[in-house]
């Protein structure tokens, strides 16, 4: 079996193969704090967000560990460029991402063939420090975690 792992102190995400022993590959550069690390069991791209000012959210390459994108964090309707230092971030099935962090206190969610965000929950009173996604009936759904308070968005899409 196999497994990611992610490396908080230096960087790195290590790819393991429990039939090995140690990690087969690495992927330099992202800076994961929480639950911030995902994979697409479709395309094996790595989603991940890092605690840091800029390109916090990425998108990497399972086979080689190359960077594939920086996905820029903006407001909705707007290019304006948003800070967000990422403690969560995940595939929300097959076209969004969801992402939230702390600075701007935020949730968002992005849609992954324009990389535009679609949706907000933006001034929370602490930091977005978990998140979950789902769809019913075909409308996606996902919930995040601030403080003590829990938050629903529902997108009509």
């Amino acid at each position: 079996s196999s497994g990611i792992n992610a490396e908080y102190g230096d960087n790195t995400i290590q790819i393991w193969d429990d039939r090995e022993g140690h990690a087969i590959r690495r992927i330099f550069g992202a800076h994961v704090c929480g639950d911030a690390l995902d994979m697409d069991p479709i395309y094996y791209h790595v989603l991940t967000g890092s605690w840091r000012r800029d390109n916090s959210l990425q998108v990497w390459d399972f086979d080689s560990g190359r960077l594939i994108k920086n996905v820029p964090l903006q407001s909705q309707n707007s290019t304006e460029k948003m800070v967000c230092h990422l403690y969560c971030a995940k595939w929300a099935g097959t076209d969004f991402i969801a992402c939230g962090g702390s600075d701007n206190n935020a949730m968002r969610i992005i849609e992954k063939s324009s990389i535009q965000t679609i949706g907000t929950l933006d001034g929370l009173n602490r930091g977005c420090y978990t998140l979950d996604y789902m769809e019913v009936n075909n409308v996606p759904h996902v919930t995040c975690a601030s403080g003590s308070n829990i938050y629903f968005m529902s997108l009509n899409v």
